[in-house]
C-alpha cells in the first residue's frame, strides 16, 4: 500500500489506494483548495482523505460540502489550505467492523463516510451511506431468492424419487 501511497498524480499529490471496487484518493495536508476541489471534479468524489506526507497516517478528512461551506461569502480563501477546513477529529471504522457497526457510527456522529483502517490503523478505504445501502439491498434481493432456491432443491428431490 505504502507504493501506491508514494506515486504521485501531475498535481503532485498521492494517487489513489484501492480497497476492494473502490478507490480512496487522498491529500496532503498543505494543498489548496482549489488542488481538492479540482481533485475531486476529476476522480467525481465527494470526500479525500487528508495524510501525512511522510508516513501515510490519516490526519483528516475533507468533503466537497465542507470546500463549499468554507467558499461562502464572506471568505477569503485565495490562501486558505486544507487544513484550515478539514474535519481533523475523523470517526473510522475498522475494515472488519459489521456494516451494522458502521450503520450505527454513521448515524451516532452524523457522518455519511467513514474511512477504513486496518489492524496497524492503515488506511484500507472508505465506506459510504450510500455504499452501505448498495450492499443491504444487494443482501434483500438475495433474501428473495431463497424461495426459488427451495423450489429448485424440491424438483430436483422429486424428479430423483420418480426414477
Amino acid at each position: 500500500m505504502d507504493s501506491e501511497l508514494n506515486q504521485k498524480n501531475p498535481r503532485g499529490l498521492p494517487l489513489d489506494v484501492s480497497w476492494r471496487k473502490q478507490k480512496v484518493i487522498s491529500i496532503l495536508p498543505d494543498a489548496t483548495l482549489e488542488e481538492a476541489a479540482l481533485t475531486m471534479k476529476q476522480n467525481h468524489l465527494g470526500d479525500l482523505l487528508v495524510v501525512h506526507p511522510e508516513n501515510k497516517q490519516l490526519l483528516g478528512i475533507v468533503t466537497d460540502r465542507d470546500i463549499a461551506l468554507a467558499l461562502a461569502p464572506p471568505s477569503i480563501y485565495g490562501d486558505m489550505k486544507i487544513t484550515d477546513i478539514m474535519a481533523g477529529a475523523v470517526i473510522t471504522a475498522s475494515e472488519d467492523d459489521s456494516i451494522f457497526k458502521m450503520i450505527g457510527l454513521m448515524k451516532t456522529h452524523g457522518v455519511t463516510r467513514l474511512p477504513l483502517l486496518g489492524r496497524n490503523k492503515e488506511i484500507m478505504g472508505v465506506i459510504t451511506a450510500r455504499n452501505l445501502i448498495e450492499i443491504l439491498l444487494s443482501g434483500l434481493f438475495d433474501l428473495t431468492h431463497i424461495a426459488d432456491k427451495q423450489h429448485e432443491k424440491e424438483r430436483v428431490t422429486q424428479d430423483e424419487r420418480s426414477h
